[in-house]
């Protein structure tokens, strides 16, 4: 619903799963995960089997305000990568991925190896270069205060947005 909300193009909302779920929304698309063995986090590898243009966000994902210009850089960079710097470790990504396609080796080659260790192995953007206080990170960013810049809040660990429905501003935009 924030995606339908927060951006004016025309997209598909894909969810990679392990098991079927039930969804008010009917636009939503599902995918079996491989059930080659259990999913884990280098399943997040899995959506790049498209190769197309996508923002790749967990579901625990909060998108706050209007995001065409992601979805338009996605659009206009084909084969290019944007990831989000972990706000805790250099090493590390998080939360959200911008891709555009035209890379099918991520996914054909990508060998059940850590998705944060994959991806950082292709060339790649920063969001936070390109996109300063755009896409934060809640504990980092937001637990003391929403950024007013912000337009996309991710979780890692815990709290999740379930549990912070008393923030007004997770109120109205975790619907």
């Amino acid at each position: 619903r924030g995606f339908r909300r927060n951006l004016s193009l025309p997209f598909e909302f894909v969810l990679f799963t392990d098991r079927p779920r039930s969804f008010r929304e009917p636009a939503i698309q599902q995918r079996l995960l491989r059930l080659d063995r259990a999913p884990d986090y280098g399943s997040c590898v899995e959506p790049f089997s498209l190769d197309r243009p996508m923002i790749f966000v967990g579901l625990d994902t909060i998108i706050l305000k209007n995001i065409d210009k992601l979805a338009r850089w996605a659009l206009e960079h084909p084969g290019a990568l944007a990831l989000p710097k972990h706000p805790y470790e250099d090493w590390s990504i998080n939360g959200v991925v911008l891709f555009g396609g035209g890379n099918p080796a991520i996914f054909r080659d990508w060998g059940w190896e850590d998705d944060m260790q994959w991806l950082r192995s292709f060339p790649h953007h920063r969001i936070h270069e390109l996109w300063k206080g755009k896409v934060v990170s809640y504990k980092a960013h937001a637990a003391r205060g929403l950024p007013p810049s912000a337009r996309i809040v991710y979780f890692h660990g815990n709290p999740k947005p379930n549990e912070l429905s008393h923030l007004p501003w997770v109120k109205e935009s975790w619907r």
